[in-house]
């Protein structure tokens, strides 16, 4: 079977408001999973399911190691389907089901030993990463199909991020939230944590299966050629991994991807760390805490606009960069005059907006770009298999981020069964949300700096392309 495709020139043009909405639903969907779990899965694992901090931190770690060996399986697959509904929906329609479902089970407190938590969690989690995975990596794909306009990519994930901004507002708010009003009706925390999880994960279920409607235009049906021998679909570990290889061997994926692992080392610190400095250094409750994750999602939703100008001027990769400095900035210098009034609470979530949110705005547009640069260099078409990579690199990065922070956290005598902590343990709960990811935030915007795969170099790529 072969899809009908677009050429380079059909691809230039400017998409329409309603292409960009319908694509972007997804993202909906993408960031009410991820930021929620994300922020208070290690939490709820510690403070709930009664799991120490060290093993909640190896837990994920080890949901990690799942997500980065099924990233490369779903890539290489998704570029092999052929249906008569397209290439990308069938895979985002099924997994997003998973998903659901996963995200449900992984908030559940079940009733069992202790010593068994750890591997029903484990188990779990690596369904919800699979589910998670088996849409992401099709969805990224097929924004890339939409448009080879570089300026159109830029605005395209913008427009996503607005959907992403929303998902994380409700997944920061909802779940404490929902959590307190139920139990204050009279539900154990266990009971309200499973509502909370089944709830998030319809809404997120619900929010692709919009995208899946309104991009079958962009994703048509594929039809049968009997001159063509139909890819092969048999698993071939050797293949998959020299697929990647092969990937990875070109110059701008190599900066990328080391850019991404820094940065979202980063992420994890910061977005699980959060929850622990709310709740703990600064002593705030559930709603406290959830206006303070509203105002960060805000804020990053306020950013996009000012993201798109300003990467139109100077270029996505130093707009990146200027939103890393500023960051870093903030959050050395509140580390030494403390955190204590409003104002002060209020900057801080302002970098850690800068820090975590602008990555999501640009560097998905960023790895479209080197589909193109792929395909000039080994004449491939390899868009899943490339966006595959950014997801690999996430599960890499997410696992070793919160493991950085169990293990700290562990070490520093965090106890998860006590009100209060040690003057050492909220310590190092401060500098697990400054200093310590700020050092990888610094290494990242230096190889930012040096990602070879601008504008200027892009439609260098699409000119060279066009004349073949």
């Amino acid at each position: 079977m072969f899809c009908a495709g677009q050429g380079i020139g059909s691809m230039m043009t400017k998409l329409t408001v309603k292409e960009k909405l319908g694509y972007g639903s997804a993202s909906l969907g993408d960031a009410l999973a991820y930021s929620a779990s994300g922020t208070f899965l290690m939490f709820f694992l510690t403070t709930v399911a009664g799991i120490g901090p060290g093993a909640a931190g190896a837990i994920t770690a080890a949901g990690s190691v799942w997500n980065a060996a099924v990233n490369p399986v779903i890539g290489h697959y998704a570029n092999l389907v052929r249906t008569r509904w397209g290439r990308r929906r069938p895979l985002m329609f099924v997994f997003s089901l998973v998903l659901a479902l996963a995200f449900f089970l992984l908030f559940t407190n079940v009733p069992m030993r202790a010593s068994l938590k750890p591997f029903y969690y484990g188990f779990m989690l690596m369904l919800y990463w699979t589910g998670y995975t088996g849409f992401f990596v099709p969805y990224l794909a097929l924004g890339a199909d939409y448009t080879s306009n570089y300026d159109e990519r830029t605005t395209l994930r913008l427009y996503a991020s607005v959907f992403n901004m929303m998902g994380a507002m409700i997944s920061m708010v909802l779940p404490t939230m929902f959590v307190s009003f139920l139990e204050d009706v009279g539900l154990s925390a266990g009971a309200a944590w499973s509502a909370a999880g089944l709830t998030l994960g319809l809404l997120s279920a619900g929010s692709i299966m919009v995208t899946v409607i309104a991009c079958r235009f962009k994703d048509p049906p594929c039809v049968t050629d009997e001159s063509k021998a139909r890819p092969s679909a048999a698993f071939h570990p050797v293949k998959i991994l020299s697929e990647y290889i092969s990937v990875f061997r070109l110059r701008p994926a190599r900066y990328l991807v080391a850019a991404s692992v820094l940065s979202l080392t980063g992420y994890a610190m910061l977005i699980a760390g959060m929850m622990y400095f709310f709740t703990y250094d600064l002593g705030l409750n559930s709603s406290g805490s959830s206006a303070l994750l509203l105002v960060r999602a805000a804020a990053g939703a306020a950013a996009i606009p000012f993201t798109g100008m300003i990467a139109r001027r100077i270029d996505k990769k130093w707009t990146l960069v200027l939103a890393y400095l500023s960051g870093i900035a903030l959050l050395t210098i509140l580390r030494f005059t403390g955190v204590a009034g409003v104002a002060e609470m209020l900057l801080f979530t302002l970098g850690v907006m800068l820090l975590t949110s602008i990555y999501w705005q640009l560097v998905p547009s960023m790895y479209y770009d080197i589909c193109e640069y792929d395909l000039l260099e080994t004449g491939l078409e390899r868009q899943a298999t490339i966006v595959s990579l950014q997801g690999l690199v996430e599960a890499v990065a997410i696992g070793l981020g919160s493991l950085l922070l169990g293990l700290i956290l562990g070490a520093a005598g965090f106890a998860d069964d006590a009100p209060a902590q040690s003057e050492t343990a909220l310590a190092w709960i401060f500098n697990c949300t400054t200093l310590i990811p700020a050092m990888f935030y610094i290494a990242a915007a230096v190889v930012l700096a040096k990602h070879p795969l601008g504008r200027k170099e892009y439609q260098d790529v699409l000119d060279r392309l066009g004349k073949r």
